[in-house]
């Protein structure tokens, strides 16, 4: 109860603040910057009719010293959910750390990071908040096939003098800062990351790296990505595979996932979306294949509303999705 009291009191504060500009954050001093976000969605299928007030959060960031920066990330997700189906309703007042990190920015080709933060692998992951992205849903490669967060050390930088080529080296060997909402619990963790901009269209990457779960499962992944970025078209792909060896069930797996996305902006307000995706599990002899057409309507940039059409090569999964998304 005393961090919703805190996040209400904070987006209040940001609300009638003067001088506040939507999206930008409320700027107290060079040490402390305030803003927050929420999404909520309205998802239709065979199997499911929910409302969802999917998270709140609430961010404070700012540079302590002229090399030394932070940013913390309080979240509650999902805060509010009804099951039409059956009635129910779920409240989840618990805010936890998304994000609790600290930079030391030491030079262009060595920087570090140090704390709860997001694995820096391809472009999807890199854009947690819902209202950043262009639909609502993310494909299955995107939570499957490797952790979305670390809890130890990314150091980064660019190995070239144009600044072209950006590489993280990453690891955590400890457990998880608040590891709940996790989509795979790693107390091990170890990869690196690259990207190149080949120019201000191209750029393209890849990831490679090992984590061991709390379940004592050894993964092995390695993960590729390209993105065209031609206003008012941008194209972007994804694709990752990992093997999996279960010490103690003495058995070895594999998944493999990736998607194809294309956006159109119509203009600054609105944009029409496609993708496509495939995931296979060997462990589960599962294999998904997910067409989406999506539209996102942007009032203002940090106000997004956004609709899909989702189709699964299994039917009962087919949905349609409505969302709502701020950035304060």
């Amino acid at each position: 109860m005393k961090s919703f009291l805190l996040l209400f009191t904070t987006l209040l504060f940001i609300l009638h603040a003067q001088e506040y500009e939507m999206g930008q954050g409320l700027t107290l001093s060079e040490k402390l910057h305030l803003g927050g976000y929420f999404s909520t969605d309205y998802q239709s299928s065979d199997t499911v009719k929910q409302f969802r007030v999917d998270d709140i959060a609430v961010l404070g960031y700012g540079t302590l010293l002229p090399k030394i920066s932070y940013l913390v990330e309080l979240e509650a997700a999902p805060f509010y959910q009804k099951d039409y189906a059956s009635g129910a309703e779920q409240y989840n007042a618990r805010f936890y750390y998304e994000r609790l990190y600290a930079d030391y920015e030491h030079s262009q080709l060595l920087n570090f990071r140090l704390g709860k933060q997001i694995s820096p692998i391809g472009y999807w992951n890199m854009e947690p908040i819902n209202v950043l992205r262009d639909t609502s849903s993310s494909p299955l490669y995107s939570y499957k096939l490797f952790p979305k967060f670390l809890s130890g050390c990314d150091i980064y930088g660019h190995l070239d003098e144009d600044a072209s080529l950006k590489y993280h080296l990453f690891g955590q060997k400890n457990n998880h800062l608040d590891g709940e909402t996790l989509n795979i619990d790693s107390d091990q963790f170890f990869a690196l990351s690259l990207e190149h901009e080949l120019n201000s269209e191209f750029t393209y990457g890849g990831s490679i790296g090992n984590f061991i779960t709390k379940d004592e499962k050894h993964t092995n992944y390695l993960q590729l990505d390209a993105k065209y970025d031609f206003y008012p078209f941008i194209f972007q792909a994804e694709a990752a595979y990992n093997d999996v060896s279960d010490t103690r069930l003495e058995t070895k797996t594999y998944k493999f996932g990736g998607y194809t996305q294309g956006i159109y902006h119509l203009n600054t307000k609105h944009a029409f979306v496609g993708r496509y995706e495939y995931f296979h599990d060997s462990s589960l002899s599962l294999t998904n294949n997910i067409g989406v057409i999506g539209y996102s309507y942007r009032p203002i940039y940090p106000v997004s509303l956004k609709g899909e059409l989702q189709y699964n090569s299994d039917e009962r999964y087919n949905k349609f999705l409505l969302s709502l998304s701020v950035l304060f």
